[in-house]
């Protein structure tokens, strides 16, 4: 092992399956029963989070890795904080938004649960429910909050 006074560096844990933004994109939509294995995992991440006064605030299909086995691992908690009460930092991925999050009112830990719905959705019907080229339209669908599931939804 090599010192070096100008460089921190460090190991990370090797993550083999890839993102689940790749698998989903390589199978469309999951079988509910996937969906619900994968939901289940980002549901303790969650709780434990918020047990710490954590809000994640970035969960999509690219922040997610897949371990040898299939497990999860949640990355890139780069607009994860710490919060008591509520927070007004507009940030994030626009199709996974909260409507709070939108309207700049204060958000807390409800806005994870939001984009886990967004995921859900994203999941068992293959896009997301918000979706639109430009993201003043994608907010506007948001705060309408209407949902529309395919014709052939059976999840």
């Amino acid at each position: 092992m090599r010192q070096d006074d100008k460089y921190l560096c460090y190991l990370l844990e090797y993550i083999p399956g890839g993102e689940l933004f790749t698998l989903l994109r390589g199978e469309v939509i999951f079988t509910p029963e996937k969906a619900k294995f994968y939901a289940a995992q980002i549901i303790l991440a969650f709780v434990y989070l918020h047990s710490k006064d954590i809000i994640y605030r970035d969960l999509k299909p690219e922040n997610i890795l897949l371990n040898y086995n299939g497990y999860i691992k949640l990355i890139d908690f780069g607009l994860a904080k710490r919060v008591k009460d509520k927070t007004f930092t507009m940030c994030g991925t626009p199709e996974y938004l909260a409507p709070e999050m939108v309207l700049n009112k204060g958000h807390s830990k409800p806005v994870d649960w939001w984009t886990l719905g967004i995921l859900l959705y994203e999941m068992m019907v293959g896009i997301d429910p918000f979706n639109d080229d430009d993201p003043m339209m994608i907010y506007q669908k948001i705060l309408h909050g209407k949902v529309k599931f395919p014709v052939n939804f059976d999840g």
